[in-house]
């Protein structure tokens, strides 16, 4: 993910000697994740990424997938909204044939049938993914729709704790949509509820941490339970705050044999990291 300090807003700055409401801090943070749109209009990022199916007594790898992908994050034409697509150029060290600066090749041509194009590549990147399910929410930025100003309203906050990360003090803030949801889905059409925690500089609005939890995206497995973090750094070069390291957990109820012969359940696990930010020179937008 990336972030670009912003400027913050008269009446929202903090005041000497008053301690931010909560609402407050999320004007703030719905701010920051519109600046952030903006800022990620001329970016791309690799990928490497890690996953694996354990065993869920043991905790042990049964399978292990290695990939490695290009990152690129784009705004959305007369929207301060922004999506984010992952390109897989390699699977365990094999080159995927043709793949190579795809998407900057595509970002760079024509506006026309881009949102199109790009969402193709999206959805051919993750038949990658490793395990029974096909997910496209497991790209870094996922969490921060949330307390976008568009849809800041469909969602309740509540701030849970403070703490200090890395000299700075955070908010720690608790998120659940409303009602049925409607930022995820499942192949079936049917709205998946979400809820999470962001940690908030309450400052400037800086979200630090992020965790999305998504449950009963397994049609039938009504114990299916999906759980996404993610950590920021500060990137000096570009003088932004990028993703530095996802991680991801899905527990379903999927079963296989184990060295035993007997049917046990597994889970999916995943880490990926993330570096070589840098910067295209057009501006790029989808419809």
């Amino acid at each position: 993910m990336l972030l670009a300090l912003p400027r913050v807003t008269p009446g929202l700055a903090a005041q000497p000697g008053r301690s931010p409401s909560l609402d407050d801090v999320l004007a703030r943070a719905g701010r920051y994740t519109v600046e952030y749109g903006l800022a990620l209009t001329s970016v791309l990022a690799e990928e490497a990424y890690t996953q694996r199916l354990v065993w869920r007594s043991t905790k042990t790898a049964m399978s292990e997938r290695r990939l490695r992908s290009e990152i690129a994050f784009v705004r959305l034409v007369d929207s301060s909204e922004w999506l984010a697509f992952r390109n897989v150029l390699a699977l365990n060290d094999v080159p995927i044939p043709k793949s190579d600066g795809r998407l900057e090749r595509l970002l760079r041509g024509s506006q026309r049938s881009l949102l199109e194009e790009a969402r193709l590549i999206a959805g051919d990147s993750a038949r990658f993914n490793l395990g029974p399910i096909t997910r496209e929410i497991n790209v870094p930025t996922t969490a921060l729709h949330f307390v976008h100003p568009q849809h800041r309203p469909n969602c309740r906050f509540d701030k849970e704790s403070e703490e200090t990360l890395d000299g700075e003090r955070v908010w720690i803030v608790r998120y659940k949509e409303r009602d049925r949801g409607g930022l995820i889905s499942r192949g079936d059409g049917r709205n998946l509820p979400a809820e999470g925690r962001l940690w908030i500089v309450p400052a400037d609005g800086r979200v630090v941490r992020s965790e999305l939890v998504v449950k009963d995206f397994v049609r039938g497995g009504s114990d299916s339970r999906a759980e996404i973090r993610v950590t920021w750094r500060r990137d000096e070069a570009l003088e932004l705050w990028v993703p530095a390291e996802m991680s991801e957990h899905y527990s379903g109820p999927w079963q296989a044999l184990s060295a035993s012969k007997k049917r046990e359940r597994y889970d999916i696990d995943g880490v990926a990291t993330y570096s070589n930010y840098r910067r295209f020179t057009v501006d790029v937008r989808i419809r």
